[in-house]
């Protein structure tokens, strides 16, 4: 995983690493409406099979291939029936039921990681972020990483969905955060 970048600074090689994502890891997507806000959390454990990666470290860089998730759309609650109900409808889920992420790339200032291009599958649509890593530790060989990514629905071809015809309108931005937590295996 990204997140052994300390494990891995002194190999300039392509090496293969094996990292288990931990059950305390977090992931939530943020939005508003113009009547109130919503947080939709991701209930399943992110991922607890090992995840094995191709990583290739250079001075600023770590090229990473095979560090995918897969995220099941129906397993986000939103704390209320209706609104679980219509963001499972805007993302299209009976369609496209699972939500890809894949890091892509990792740079690091000083050797410590500080933003991760990641690629985002959503309803069918690719789109490429660079997110800023926040709050980066390794104690004792556990990584912890808290980042956070603004996106568009509108990017992913999304609409916002409305209710009380059209009385309540979500915007189309969303903030997606995460905080995870993860060990070699």
């Amino acid at each position: 995983m990204f997140f052994l970048w300390p494990v891995l600074s002194m190999a300039q090689e392509r090496s293969t690493v094996q990292s288990v994502i931990l059950n305390e890891s977090k992931l939530r997507i943020n939005g508003t409406s113009n009547v109130n806000d919503f947080e939709c959390v991701y209930e399943e454990e992110l991922e607890s099979d090992t995840l094995s990666h191709q990583v290739e470290i250079t001075e600023a860089f770590a090229n990473i291939q095979g560090d995918r998730l897969e995220l099941v759309v129906e397993s986000f609650d939103c704390g209320k029936r209706g609104i679980n109900r219509d963001f499972r409808n805007t993302l299209k889920s009976k369609e496209y039921p699972n939500i890809h992420i894949e890091v892509l790339q990792v740079s690091a200032i000083n050797g410590i990681p500080d933003k991760a291009s990641v690629s985002i599958e959503l309803a069918g649509v690719t789109n490429i972020y660079d997110v800023q890593l926040k709050d980066v530790s390794l104690e004792g060989g556990l990584i912890r990483v808290f980042g956070e990514q603004n996106v568009q629905m509108s990017d992913f071809g999304l609409e916002p969905p409305t209710a009380l015809f059209g009385l309540i309108k979500v915007r189309d931005r969303l903030k997606i955060s995460f905080t995870l937590q993860v060990i070699q295996a």
